[in-house]
């Protein structure tokens, strides 16, 4: 049986203020729960009734435990994780709010999945009968092994007609933009769908597009990085978040994708944010709910759009709104009316 997705990254402690737009010096207490942007997606995607696969390591402790736990109660598969030696990395969130933005403090250093080199055999066992490969740009940037290992499932995905889904995230605190483009460009011609927003193909590639915050100017500015990113690979698709940020708190949010010759646009949604995080994971899970339903690409577009901003108003990484709910927001129904 194929229609199964795979992700390969690090599931991480998540750790933020109980008093949820506090900073962590007033704090006198964290509240826990756990997240990645490979597992966002394919708990997600687990949500809306799809087989998901986990592919990470994590420690042989309590966390590691309690980590497990949780994918399972959202769906996502677990046989595919090793529990071995290591620590489990840690991030630390202060939300922002209004003119205070999010601040994201990792520790994360010697995690379990930066000392895990796998094998080929252990490859070929974790894509088989699987149709969607999940990975995005903060694995590579963990650890030497860490690169070794995403390129060696890759050339398996490909070998297997596994189509690949690889989201362009660049973290500034992990490594710089150099490094990064240098592996991005070993990792790009595997790629059968790209995901990404203005910001990543400034950072990374140099593209020197200029970003105006308007929300006219950044559609205009998000169909220019599409074109710049569509000669970096041979591509089936290519997605893009857009975000106009009024302040921490009010964002206008929308989505385009290409294929072929096709730019499609979605509707922009204005959005109270609650949680920064997971937002564009959810875009990036709703363009793979739509390819694995084969729905019409605007559709697919409206749908990851609607699950982008809809999970921002949430708290926590994760969406869980069904499709029905996600799709009414997708067709311009975000009044916020009470439904009784």
């Amino acid at each position: 049986m194929r229609n199964r997705v795979a992700g390969f990254g690090e599931l991480l402690l998540r750790l933020s203020p109980q008093g949820h737009e506090d900073l962590i010096v007033q704090s006198e207490a964290l509240e826990m729960s756990f997240a990645g942007a490979e597992a966002n997606m394919l708990a997600d995607l687990s949500h809306w009734g799809h087989p998901t696969q986990f592919i990470t390591a994590l420690p042989d402790n309590p966390l590691g435990k309690k980590a497990i736990m949780f994918l399972q109660q959202n769906g996502v598969g677990t046989k595919n994780i090793r529990v071995d030696k290591g620590r489990m990395g840690t991030y630390f969130i202060e939300h922002g709010t209004a003119i205070r933005g999010t601040q994201v403090t990792y520790d994360r250093k010697n995690s379990s999945i930066t000392l895990w080199d796998l094998s080929e055999k252990e490859w070929k066992d974790f894509l088989k009968n699987t149709s969607y490969f999940v990975v995005t740009g903060i694995t590579p940037a963990l650890s030497a092994s860490c690169q070794k290992s995403l390129l060696k499932g890759l050339e398996i995905a490909q070998r297997l007609d596994c189509k690949v889904v690889f989201d362009l995230n660049f973290r500034r605190s992990l490594w710089d933009a150099e490094s990064a483009k240098k592996s991005f460009s070993d990792i790009l011609p595997f790629v059968n769908i790209l995901l990404g927003n203005i910001g990543s193909i400034n950072d990374v590639f140099q593209a020197n597009i200029k970003i105006e915050n308007d929300y006219l100017a950044l559609k205009n500015a998000t169909k220019k990085a599409i074109d710049f990113a569509y000669d970096l690979g041979n591509f089936e698709t290519i997605a893009m978040t857009v975000r106009q940020q009024i302040n921490a708190t009010e964002n206008v949010l929308g989505g385009m994708i290409k294929e072929g010759q096709n730019v499609l646009t979605s509707l922009a949604i204005p959005t109270t944010i609650k949680d920064r995080l997971g937002g564009g994971d959810a875009f990036g899970a709703g363009i793979l709910h739509g390819k694995l339903l084969h729905w019409e690409l605007q559709k697919t577009l409206d749908f990851a759009t609607a699950s982008f901003a809809i999970t921002q108003t949430l708290k926590g990484d994760i969406n869980y709104l069904s499709e029905k709910e996600i799709r009414s927001v997708g067709e311009g129904n975000f009044k916020g009316h009470v439904k009784r």
